[in-house]
């Protein structure tokens, strides 16, 4: 029982970590992001980082996607439920989660070209 009760934390851990990270950082990211356009922090792509208006913009709009996801996430993983059940489900949760990521990564992309054109500048 006490190693049921570990991987049930462990699970508990895990399932939450990705959705804390997002919905942390939608905070940051519906603000408009890091400031100055950079490698290390934010949301890093092609189409993100042509200029401070596309940067902005996918922050913006990455970051209301995770709110909404990222919170949604975390009310999942704390439903109570009986822990083998939980342990069950979580990996189901985990997958979701990533698969979640890559959606908002891909709507994002669509936004920004839907947008700008290939040099960054809005479309009329």
């Amino acid at each position: 029982m006490v190693i049921f009760m570990n991987l049930w934390f462990y699970m508990l851990f895990i399932d939450l970590l990705l959705p804390i990270i997002m919905f942390m950082s939608s905070f940051i990211f519906v603000a408009g992001g890091p400031k100055n356009i950079n490698n290390i922090f934010g949301y890093r792509t092609g189409w993100s980082m042509i200029n401070k208006d596309t940067w902005t913009f996918a922050h913006e709009f990455c970051g209301k996607l995770w709110m909404k996801f990222g919170g949604g996430f975390i009310m999942l993983c704390l439903i109570k439920t009986d822990q083998r059940v939980f342990v069950s489900v979580a990996f189901a949760i985990f997958f979701a989660e990533f698969v979640t990521l890559f959606v908002t990564i891909g709507k994002t992309e669509k936004a920004l070209s839907n947008t700008f054109d290939r040099k960054g500048n809005r479309k009329k």
